[in-house]
């Protein structure tokens, strides 16, 4: 049994929304959507395994991430509730419905990495193993707002501060392990999963960053019928970064407030 790092935002004694980030992210990247877009809820965002302060041992399968949450709102007496991801974490949001339906009462996908083609799953891992890190905070800084603009987002400036550290060769990185995030480029290629039950779920695309093709849409229709509701927003794939409060309006009436 894993039971994986937390962070529990908003209201303590509101109704449990679990969040799930993506490659390379962690859970606090959830902080302001749930303090400022949903703060009626209690939002638990995990760190998955190989990310932020969870463990890194493997497997890093989406299987196993699936069990970790499992565990992990098990040992916290959670009932059924409402799941959100980004991304990876939203794949793994996805399986977690196909396995588990009875813990799942609605589910949110912001721009999930589903049914990803191989050769770019293959480009992403090898630039992980080559990743050498940053020689200065300042260079980290500029990378990760790469594509949001000439000023730094403030969701960046937290991402620095809370996930980036500084290793034994004196460069820096963002804390995962490096054999889980190659895994997860991998898992990210597996075909939509089949569902035994469907629940409500709203899709939120990011259409400047073509994650989400025609055919995953296609296919999410045929998996859930009319449970699918869609929206769309133009930014890039950090869509909450870039676009908060359009991202907030985005989800919150479907999350109830």
């Amino acid at each position: 049994m894993t039971v994986l790092h937390t962070y529990d935002f908003g209201d303590r004694g509101g109704e449990p929304l679990l969040a799930i980030h993506g490659i390379t992210g962690h859970g606090r990247r959830f902080r302001r959507l749930a303090e400022q877009g949903w703060p009626r809820r209690h939002t638990i965002a995990v760190d998955l395994r190989g990310h932020g302060h969870s463990t890194s041992d493997g497997p890093w399968s989406i299987p196993q991430h699936v069990r970790d949450l499992i565990d992990t709102v098990d040992q916290r007496d959670l009932g059924p509730l409402d799941v959100v991801g980004h991304s990876y974490g939203a794949a793994i949001g996805l399986h977690l419905l196909a396995a588990s339906p009875e813990r799942v009462r609605r589910l949110v996908l912001l721009d999930p990495a589903l049914a990803r083609p191989g050769d770019g799953a293959s480009s992403a891992a090898t630039g992980t193993i080559e990743d050498r890190g940053w020689a200065t905070v300042e260079e980290a800084t500029l990378a990760r707002n790469a594509g949001l603009g000439d000023t730094v987002n403030p969701g960046v400036v937290e991402d620095v501060d809370q996930h980036l550290v500084l290793g034994g060769d004196g460069r820096y990185r963002f804390r995962y392990h490096k054999p889980a995030v190659v895994t997860g480029w991998g898992e990210v290629c597996h075909p939509l999963p089949e569902l035994r039950e469907r629940r409500p779920t709203h899709l939120v695309i990011a259409e400047r960053a073509g994650i989400v093709t025609d055919a995953v849409v296609d296919g999410l229709r045929l998996l859930l019928g009319d449970e699918l509701t869609v929206e769309r927003i133009d930014c890039g794939h950090m869509l909450y970064w870039e676009r908060f409060d359009d991202t907030v309006a985005a989800t919150a009436p479907f999350l109830g407030g």
